[in-house]
Parts: structure tokens; C-alpha cells; sequence
């Protein structure tokens, strides 16, 4: 909005901790992912619940292979719910370096605001 507004200088307010939060985020969602630690990485977590099922171990905490079955579906499901968080973020980041890149370009201020309407009494 501030580059639509064309007032460019205070962009790094708003920058400096978007970035820091993207790289965190960003950081911390590639970590649950792909973190080879089964008590910190989802597909890992999986993957040891999976292998244990398959040679018919039960992993504490689970008692029986339903649970077994249980923590492998939640696994998996927090690593997709994870990873479609992440697409998310980066769709939003492309679009708005997009439409920041479209405002900046241009000598007038591209920001709209819709005349006022007074609402009818309920």
C-alpha cells in the first residue's frame, strides 16, 4: 500500500519485519517437513510409524495399530496442511512483489478508495 501511495522512503518500516517473519516461517515449515528427527519432522514421524507398522511393532505412545494408524494419518496431514501454508505465503508474496512492482513503476499514485455510501436504516 505504501508504494501505491507512492511514498516509497517508508517502506523498510513494513519491510524489515515481513521479511524476518517470511524467513522465519518459511524456515520453520521446511524444518517440520523435511527434518530427518521424527519428533520434530512430519514425513519422518511418518516414516518411523510406517516402518514400525510394517514390521508389526507398536511405537509408544500408541497402544494398538489403529493408533499406530492414527499418528502415521496426522503425520501426513500436518505435513500437507504445512506444506499448502507454505504456498500460500509464497503466493502472496509473489503477488504483492508483483502488484509492488506494478505501483512503483508509475509517476501517480495507483492506490483506490470507493466513495462513501451512506447504509440504509435497518
Amino acid at each position: 500500500m505504501l508504494i501505491k501511495m507512492k511514498r516509497q522512503r517508508y517502506v523498510w518500516v513494513t519491510m524489515l519485519p515481513a521479511v524476518w517473519l517470511l524467513i522465519c516461517t518459511t524456515t520453520a515449515g521446511f524444518i517440520k517437513l523435511f527434518d530427518a528427527n521424527p519428533a520434530i519432522g512430519f514425513l519422518s514421524l511418518a516414516k518411523k510409524y510406517s516402518d514400525a507398522l510394517a514390521s508389526g511393532q507398536i511405537l509408544a505412545p500408541a497402544k494398538s495399530i489403529e493408533q499406530m494408524q492414527h499418528v502415521i494419518y496426522n503425520a501426513y496431514t500436518n505435513a500437507t496442511l504445512t506444506a499448502l501454508f507454505l504456498f500460500v505465503v509464497f503466493s502472496i508474496l509473489f503477488y504483492a512483489l508483483k502488484v509492488g512492482i506494478a505501483a512503483w513503476g508509475t509517476k501517480e499514485r495507483t492506490d483506490k478508495e470507493s466513495p462513501f455510501q451512506a447504509q440504509p436504516d435497518a
